[in-house]
């Protein structure tokens, strides 16, 4: 059998992590799943008796970010697994598989008695799950194994537990920060790639590993004199079809803002903001005209103008109308450092004439440390439509197959 190659954080963790709660978090790709994944396999085997608990944001996170490796890792012969129930078998123990992300999630666990839990992504469980879970491990001995990657410094479960002086000078708590350096199988082509892959927040919180506040203005890389492009630079680029393709992104609103903002994909690759509808009290068959007239004068459909999946009615409306209309990918963070990126590589440009986009673009901030809003670790949500609209649109079609250079998912995360 060949042997693993560990580094020493790994190693480290592995051998040590004897705590009531053992905590792993830290940077991406940086190893935490893939040595928790291991020492958990330990614990299936040698831990006490009695039935055990996993968790993710959800159940079918849960499966993605863990059981999958769990299941290449033992062989399908050595565990059965019932994706309906979240009922898991391995090696001769019970294991329920539950997703924690909503309030109502802890009622899931109430009167159940556990002899130990892995926590994946611990900082997206609901509050409610995490404390109930914590006393639901009853067993003696029983042992708790988390992984995160940092949030905001307030967070609960880095203020109640990682950074509780009690826990950590009685030994009920261990905690381990990992690096991108100790993930040893990862190259440094790939890992200088993953750094320009993030930006601001999310770089410290992603490849550094911090816990640290998002603050101030969301796309403090835009630049006005940078990233705004002339009417007539435009036109330039639409005449001679020096966009490989059109998409568009879609916020709907009707007291609000709805918004349709057309992108221009140049064939190295880069976004150019074309048009903007934004308008008050209109209907999804306004917007969806508007579209249209627009294919007409770019004499091209728009590929795809994916659209807030909230309302699936209207997206259907606009499909109705000869429109490529689809459901957007709407995680926040993730968009957000998209958005970023984009415009920190000035791989984003803005038409002047998109002047609600651009209003919202130097005034789209997260809140103030006085702010009630503030521990919620998001933009504020206010004049944000446009910005709504241009998440939706990149961040989805960015993240499709064939968009970008994609890495396997297998492999030390």
């Amino acid at each position: 059998m060949k042997m693993l190659k560990l580094s020493p954080k790994q190693k480290d963790f592995y051998n040590n992590s004897t705590a009531k709660i053992n905590v792993a978090h830290g940077a991406v790709r940086s190893s935490k799943t893939f040595i928790v994944n291991l020492r958990w396999l330990k614990y299936i085997r040698y831990g006490p008796p009695g039935t055990l608990l996993m968790s993710g944001n959800t159940k079918e996170s849960l499966r993605e970010n863990v059981l999958e490796d769990l299941f290449e890792i033992v062989g399908q012969e050595n565990y059965r697994y019932n994706s309906t129930s979240g009922i898991l078998h391995m090696f001769g123990r019970k294991i329920e598989c539950k997703g924690a992300d909503n309030i109502n999630a802890e009622k899931k666990i109430r009167g159940r008695t556990y002899a130990g839990w892995y926590g994946d992504e611990i900082t997206v469980h609901h509050k409610s799950f995490v404390y109930q879970a914590i006393a639901r491990c009853s067993v003696p001995n029983a042992q708790l194994f988390w992984t995160t990657n940092p949030d905001h410094p307030k967070h609960y479960i880095k203020t109640d537990f990682i950074d509780n002086p009690q826990m950590r000078q009685s030994g009920m708590l261990k905690h381990w920060h990992f690096f991108l350096e100790d993930n040893i199988i990862l190259t440094p082509d790939y890992m200088a790639m993953l750094e320009a892959s993030y930006t601001g927040v999310f770089y410290l919180r992603n490849i550094k590993g911090l816990w640290v506040v998002a603050d101030g203005l969301v796309y403090a890389d835009y630049d006005e004199k940078k990233h705004n492009i002339s009417r007539a630079e435009v036109e330039k680029l639409i005449k001679p079809r020096a966009f490989k393709e059109y998409i568009a992104g879609t916020d709907w609103g009707m007291t609000a803002p709805m918004t349709g903002l057309i992108y221009g994909v140049t064939r190295d690759n880069k976004y150019i903001q074309i048009d903007e509808y934004y308008k008050t009290g209109q209907l999804t068959e306004d917007l969806g005209n508007w579209y249209l007239m627009q294919e007409q004068r770019l004499e091209r459909k728009i590929n795809n103008i994916y659209c807030d999946s909230a309302e699936p009615d209207r997206i259907a409306t606009l499909r109705k109308m000869g429109l490529k209309a689809r459901g957007a990918d709407k995680e926040i963070n993730a968009g957000l450092n998209t958005v970023m990126v984009l415009f920190k590589n000035d791989r984003l440009l803005i038409c002047e004439d998109c002047r609600d986009t651009i209003n919202e673009l130097l005034t789209y901030r997260f809140p103030e440390p006085d702010d009630p809003k503030f521990k919620q670790d998001k933009p504020l949500d206010e004049d944000n439509h446009a910005m709504d609209g241009k998440r939706y649109c990149l961040h989805t079609y960015i993240g499709k197959p064939g968009a970008k250079a994609t890495t396997a998912r297998r492999g030390m995360r």
